[in-house]
């Protein structure tokens, strides 16, 4: 039960479509290539992984992170009114309808949840197939969740839903690692830092000059992650099922978003952790998405 001492997140009383406009997501040109009720649908299931992920995204220190908790608890409270019928919040509400049209499933929904936790404490990972479980829960359940919202078939296309999820989370794991390590987040595998001879205390906005050179520790180790990269939008690009190509045109156009940010990194190099985070602007979004439509 939540604590009376903790007021509701202030997600709470918005609708997902603020709750949209407010993040600016790579992910919202593709939504547009929806109807309109599959729009909704998705946006909903948008506005509540964004609001899951705000709840613990600022969790510095023990104070906050008893805070994020319990928002987290309210969260995941609302989202289990939302499939039991009885929504509190217009994200939940927003939710339920899109559960009731599309036939939604709440297991990946938790399985949002359970990865959003695991952000409660400083995230270390010892090897890639560590943070492979975090990122399945973070961004394959989400694609998922929103496979029958596409109009594609959930049990062939879960595949490629899976590995495109991995894809676009080590895509932004790669051109955060500067914002992620000011905030004492190290995502990359301990492993590969210590195969390339990777202080963790360097994967920061101010990190020792020397060690960003062209042939220096920092550019081996992103040279052999952007590779692992690339590998894994390959890897869902071949698992892609032609019957449900056209139904999955927002999860494609999703896939040649982050593949161009993962692009941007790859020339940035070691550059990447000081210079201002690589975005894409909404022309080459809109660019990228008609290049999909093929």
């Amino acid at each position: 039960m939540l604590s009376l001492m903790v007021s509701p997140p202030l997600e709470a009383s918005r609708s997902p479509a603020e709750i949209a406009r407010a993040s600016g997501s790579n992910f919202l040109l593709s939504f547009a290539f929806l109807s309109p009720g599959r729009r909704r649908a998705l946006l909903a299931v948008y506005a509540f992984c964004r609001v899951v992920d705000d709840a613990v995204d600022l969790a510095e220190d023990a104070s906050q992170r008893s805070v994020a908790k319990e928002h987290l608890e309210f969260w995941e409270n609302e989202l289990q009114k939302a499939f039991d019928g009885c929504p509190g919040t217009p994200t939940g509400f927003a939710l339920h309808r899109a559960a009731e049209c599309f036939g939604l499933e709440q297991e990946p929904l938790q399985e949002v949840c359970q990865g959003v936790r695991m952000d409660l404490e400083p995230p270390r990972y010892e090897t890639f197939e560590d943070l492979t479980l975090y990122m399945g829960r973070v961004a394959s359940a989400v694609g998922i969740t929103c496979l029958p919202i596409f109009g594609a078939d959930k049990e062939r296309s879960r595949p490629y839903a899976h590995a495109l999820g991995l894809a676009l989370q080590y895509t932004n794991i790669l051109r955060d690692i500067a914002e992620d390590g000011d905030q004492g987040r190290i995502y990359l595998p301990r492993a590969e830092l210590d195969r390339h001879g990777v202080d963790a205390r360097w994967l920061g906005s101010s990190p020792p000059r020397e060690m960003l050179a062209e042939n220096g520790p920092v550019a081996g180790l992103l040279r052999a992650e952007i590779e692992r990269a690339n590998a894994l939008f390959e890897t869902a690009i071949a698992l892609l099922p032609a019957q449900d190509r056209r139904s999955l045109k927002p999860a494609r156009i999703m896939g040649r978003i982050y593949r161009d940010l993962l692009d941007k990194v790859e020339k940035l190099g070691p550059s990447s952790l000081i210079l201002p985070k690589v975005r894409c602007p909404r022309w080459r979004k809109l660019y990228l998405a008609l290049f999909s439509l093929s």
